[in-house]
Formats: C-alpha cells, structure tokens, sequence
C-alpha cells in the first residue's frame, strides 16, 4: 500500500505500510504527520480566500483513497489511536473539499 505526494509520486519513507523496517520511524506515524502538515497549508490558502491548484485537489482525494484502503486492509493491525488519526485526517480532507465546493459556487 503507497502513500501519495502532492504530485501523485510515492512519499519516500511512507511508500509501504507492511515493510517493518523504516529508517523514518512508524510509516504511518509519519504519514499522518506530513499529511496533516500538507492540509493545514491547503487550508490556510483556502482561509485566505485563495484557490487550490489541482494538484493540491488530487493529492487530497488521494489521501481519501489511501486511508480508506488503509483501513479496510485486515492485514494491517492498526490500533485505535491510529485508526481514529487515519478517519480524523478523513474528515479534515472531507471538511475541506466541501468548503472549497461551497467557495466554488458562490463564486459563480
């Protein structure tokens, strides 16, 4: 399972949730930190009135797909801090597209 950059590209020490040896700490621990990173500055844009480019838009709807393949893979044994992180950055992604959709129309 592969984590996915801004640009769709792998992130490096995120790529593979079931490789136990990670020179960068927990996979998933790093994962939700730096996507949780770039979502505070996709919506810090948002907040100042700015659009998101597109490739901010797929990188968030690939966060969407990773986490909800994350957490219907029965092989990965994620405990229930990380579960919840993993649906809280759901939500958060979730939360902001629809304030970009509602910023979209009124712009109209």
């Amino acid at each position: 399972m592969t984590a996915y950059a801004q640009n769709g590209s792998s992130q490096g020490c995120v790529a593979d949730l079931h490789t136990g040896s990670n020179q960068c700490g927990s996979p998933l621990d790093s994962y939700l930190l730096e996507s949780t990173n770039k979502l505070n500055e996709i919506t810090e844009l948002v907040t100042r009135g700015k659009t998101v480019d597109l490739d901010s838009h797929h990188w968030m709807l690939a966060q969407v797909d990773f986490i909800i393949e994350a957490v219907g893979d029965d092989s990965l044994e994620l405990n229930e801090e990380v579960r919840s992180n993993l649906l809280q950055l759901l939500l958060a992604v979730a939360n902001l597209n629809e304030h970009i959709r509602h910023q979209a129309f009124l712009a109209r």
